[in-house]
C-alpha cells in the first residue's frame, strides 16, 4: 500500500512550509557562520598570541637584567594586564642557582596555551619567559559573534515569515477558505443570489476585494458551475417531480397507479389493524373494450378509458381510491366497509356509472360493461399482493358467468385458479419432455370406404393423468402462447409421417393437421412452413392446412400475405368448422380454400331432422357451385353416411370410420383394402 501523507490542513502545510522554507536554512546558516568564523579566527588568536609573547619579552628582558624584583613585579602585573594572559613565569639562567619569579592566575581545569621565549638583553639572554594563555578566548570571540549573527538572522526571519505568512494569508490562504466556503454552498445546496446575479463576484479576501488572479479565475469559474449547477438542479427537481408523479399516477387518466395505491394501502391496513375494520378490494375489468379499441382505433379506446377513469371516481366516496391497473382494469379499494354487502352494493355503482352510453368523438354512443371481482380484507388477503390476486381471481369468475356481474371471492375459486396454473406449468413442462403425441383420424371416401389420409390431432401423454385430449388443454395453451411451439411440433411431426407413407410407398396419402390464429399471425410462419416442407421432402398438395373462419376474419391483409406464402409453398388450405363462424362467405371469399369441412353440428342430427338436412345439403350444395372438396366430419351412424353419399359428401370422417388413433394403428387400417 502506499503510504499516505498526514491529513493537514493548507494553513497548517504553508506554515510548516514556511518552517522549512525560511528557520531550518536560518540555523544551517548560522552553523555553517561558527565553522567558518573558527576557523577564520583562530589564526589571528595565534598572531595576537606572538605578537603579546614578542611584547612581553622586549618588556620583561630589561627588569631581569636587573634583578630588579619590584621593577620585574611591576612589568609581569603588565603582561598580566592582556586579557589573554592568565600565566607569566621568568627563569633566571645566569646564576649557579636560578631562580625563577611566577605570577599565575590560571584557574585549574581552564585550557590553556603555553608558548616560551628567551629574554635577551643587549645582546646576551638573561633568562626565559614563559606565558600561558587562556585557550577560551577563541570560543567568547565566537558567543560574541554568534550572539550578534543570531540577532541579525533572528530578525532577517521574523521579517521573512512575516512577509510570506502576510502574503500567503491574504492571497492564499484567505481565498482558499473563499473558495472552500463556495464550495460548501454548492454542496449544500445553498445558493448565493448574489453570486447567481453577478458570476464575477467571487473569490475575495476580506469578504470584501476582489482578485484577478488564477484564484480570482477559479473563483470565477466556480461561480459559474454554481449557477449552472443550481439551474440544473432545479431543472432536475422538476423532471423529479414529474417522474415521482409518472411513477405514481396513470399518465392517460391521471389516476393513482398500483404503487401508489399499494402505499395507500399499507396506510390504510395498519388503521384497519389497530381499530379492527375491515376493508374491500375490487377489480375492475372492462368487457368487450378490445372490439371497440379495434373498431374505432387507440385514440378512441384512450379516450373511453380516460371517462371510464372519470365516471369511477365520481361514483365512490371521497374516502375510497381508486387506481388503473394497465390496459383496461382498474383497482379500486374500499378502506372502510361493514360487510360484502356493502362492496358488492359499491360494484353495482359502479358497473351502473360504467355502462352508462359513451359518445366518443365520430362515432356512435358505445356502451362497456364490467366484470368486478371483490376480495375482503383481512379475511382474503393479509397484504396488497395477496388482496388483487383474490380480487383478480374474483373478476375472472365474473366473466366465466358471462360479464357484467360481480361476484365475492372464495377459496373455490383460488383452488380452480391453482389448478390452471399447474396446467400451464405442466404443459410448458410436457413440451420440453416430449409429452405430446400425434393421433391420426382417417378421412375416408365413403364410396368405396378406401382412405384417403388423416386429420393430425395432438394428444398429451400425463405422467400421472394418462393421455389427455385437447379439450383439457388447448385452451390453456392459447391464452398462454404454448400453442406455437405445439403447432410446430405437429407440423414437424405431421410432415414426418408424410415422408414415412411416401417411403412405405403410400404417395396417394395426404394429411390435414390444425393452424391457431398465433401461428398464423406469427412473422415468420410461412417461412417456417416452407422449411418444414422442404426438410421432409413433403409434395405438393400433400399438406392441408386448416383454418378457422375466427382466424381468417382477424386481420385481411395479414391473412391475404399468409396465404399467398402457403400457397407457394405447396400447401392447400381448408376452412375448419365451416357454417360456425360469423361471415363464412366472407371467409371463402378472402382465402378461396381447397377444402371446406362441414362442421359436425350440421350432420349430427341428419337424417332426422328436416332443419339439420336443410342447412347440411345447402353447405354441400355450395361447395359444389364452388368446385371446392367437402369433408363432412363426426359421422358416427350409417344413416348419416348414407344421407351425405348421394348429396355430394363422400368425403367422410367421424366415429362411424374409426376414432383418431396412433400412427402405428393407423397403419394397420391401411393394409385393409376396405374399412
Amino acid at each position: 500500500m502506499k503510504a499516505r501523507w498526514p491529513a493537514w490542513s493548507i494553513r497548517n502545510t504553508v506554515l510548516a512550509g514556511i518552517v522549512i522554507g525560511v528557520v531550518l536554512p536560518a540555523l544551517g546558516v548560522l552553523a555553517l557562520d561558527g565553522l567558518l568564523s573558527r576557523r577564520a579566527q583562530v589564526p589571528v588568536v595565534q598572531r595576537n598570541r606572538a605578537a603579546t609573547q614578542l611584547l612581553a619579552a622586549s618588556v620583561l628582558a630589561e627588569p631581569a637584567a636587573a634583578r630588579g624584583a619590584p621593577a620585574l613585579d611591576a612589568a609581569i602585573a603588565g603582561v598580566l594586564a592582556e586579557p589573554s594572559v592568565c600565566g607569566v613565569e621568568v627563569l633566571e639562567l645566569t646564576q649557579a642557582t636560578p631562580a625563577a619569579r611566577r605570577l599565575d592566575d590560571c584557574t585549574a581545569g581552564r585550557p590553556l596555551q603555553v608558548l616560551e621565549a628567551p629574554l635577551r638583553h643587549e645582546g646576551r639572554t638573561v633568562g626565559r619567559l614563559r606565558l600561558s594563555f587562556d585557550d577560551r578566548d577563541v570560543d567568547q570571540l565566537l558567543a560574541t559573534r554568534r550572539a550578534a549573527t543570531v540577532g541579525l538572522v533572528a530578525l532577517q526571519v521574523l521579517f521573512g515569515v512575516g512577509v510570506l505568512a502576510a502574503v500567503l494569508s491574504l492571497r492564499l490562504l484567505r481565498p482558499i477558505s473563499a473558495l472552500k466556503r463556495q464550495a460548501g454552498r454548492l454542496a449544500a445546496h445553498e445558493f448565493d443570489p448574489e453570486a447567481d446575479a453577478d458570476p464575477h463576484a467571487h473569490v475575495h479576501a476580506a469578504d470584501g476585494a476582489y482578485h484577478d488572479d488564477e484564484l480570482g479565475e477559479l473563483g470565477a469559474h466556480l461561480a459559474s458551475v454554481q449557477g449552472q449547477i443550481r439551474a440544473l438542479i432545479g431543472e432536475l427537481e422538476a423532471k423529479n417531480a414529474q417522474l415521482e408523479r409518472l411513477a405514481m399516477y396513470d399518465h392517460l387518466t391521471g389516476l393513482p397507479n398500483r404503487t401508489l395505491l399499494r402505499e395507500l394501502f399499507m396506510h390504510q391496513a395498519a388503521g384497519a389493524r389497530r381499530d379492527g375494520a375491515a376493508m374491500a378490494l375490487l377489480f375492475v375489468d372492462l368487457d368487450h373494450f378490445k372490439s371497440v379499441n379495434d373498431a374505432l382505433g387507440h385514440a378512441a379506446g384512450d379516450a373511453l378509458l380516460a371517462e371510464v377513469a372519470q365516471r369511477l371516481r365520481g361514483a365512490l366516496r371521497e374516502s375510497d381510491h381508486v387506481c388503473r391497473m394497465g390496459g383496461d382494469e382498474f383497482l379500486v379499494l374500499l378502506p372502510r366497509v361493514v360487510d360484502w354487502e356493502q362492496a358488492a352494493a359499491t360494484a353495482e355503482r359502479l358497473a351502473a356509472a360504467v355502462v352508462a352510453p359513451l359518445r366518443l368523438t365520430g362515432s356512435e354512443p358505445q356502451r362497456v360493461g364490467t366484470s368486478i371481482g371483490i376480495a375482503l380484507y383481512p379475511q382474503d388477503g393479509g397484504d396488497f399482493d395477496e388482496l388483487v390476486r383474490a380480487a383478480d381471481v374474483a373478476m375472472y369468475r365474473s366473466k366465466d358467468l358471462g360479464r357484467g356481474r360481480h361476484s365475492l371471492f372464495h377459496t373455490e375459486m383460488d383452488t380452480t385458479l391453482r389448478t390452471r396454473l399447474d396446467l400451464e406449468r405442466e404443459l410448458a413442462d410436457a413440451i420440453a419432455h416430449g409429452e405430446l403425441r400425434m393421433v391420426l383420424q382417417p378421412v375416408v371416401d365413403a364410396r368405396c370406404q378406401r382412405v384417403l389420409g388423416a386429420e393430425a390431432l395432438v394428444r398429451w401423454q400425463h405422467p400421472r393423468r394418462g393421455l389427455l385430449a385437447p379439450g383439457v388443454f388447448i385452451e390453456v395453451a392459447e391464452a398462454t402462447g404454448l400453442i406455437q411451439p405445439i403447432g410446430s411440433w405437429m407440423l414437424d411431426a405431421a410432415c414426418a409421417q408424410l415422408a414415412a407413407w411416401r417411403a412405405a410407398g403410400r404417395e396417394e396419402l395426404s394429411i390435414a393437421v390444425n393452424v391457431s390464429a398465433l401461428q398464423l399471425h406469427q412473422p415468420g410462419f410461412d417461412a417456417a412452413v416452407q422449411a418444414c416442407v422442404q426438410r421432409h421432402g413433403v409434395p405438393p398438395g400433400a399438406l392441408t392446412l386448416e383454418l378457422t373462419e375466427s382466424t381468417l376474419l382477424a386481420d385481411g391483409d395479414g391473412v391475404l400475405r399468409a396465404v399467398a406464402a402457403l400457397r407457394a409453398a405447396g400447401v392447400k388450405l381448408a376452412i375448419d368448422d365451416f357454417g360456425t363462424g360469423y361471415s363464412s362467405l366472407a371467409a371463402i371469399r378472402l382465402v378461396r380454400p381447397e377444402v371446406l369441412k362441414i362442421d359436425r353440428s350440421f350432420v349430427h342430427d341428419v337424417p332426422d331432422d328436416e332443419d339439420a338436412c336443410r342447412y347440411a345439403e345447402a353447405l354441400l350444395g355450395l361447395a359444389r357451385t364452388l368446385q371446392m372438396e367437402v369433408v363432412a366430419e363426426g359421422v358416427e351412424t350409417a344413416a348419416q353416411r348414407d344421407w351425405l353419399l348421394p348429396r355430394g359428401g363422400h368425403r367422410q370422417q367421424g366415429y362411424l370410420w374409426s376414432r383418431p388413433v396412433p400412427p402405428d394403428e393407423f397403419d394397420a387400417l391401411l393394409q385393409r383394402e376396405r374399412l
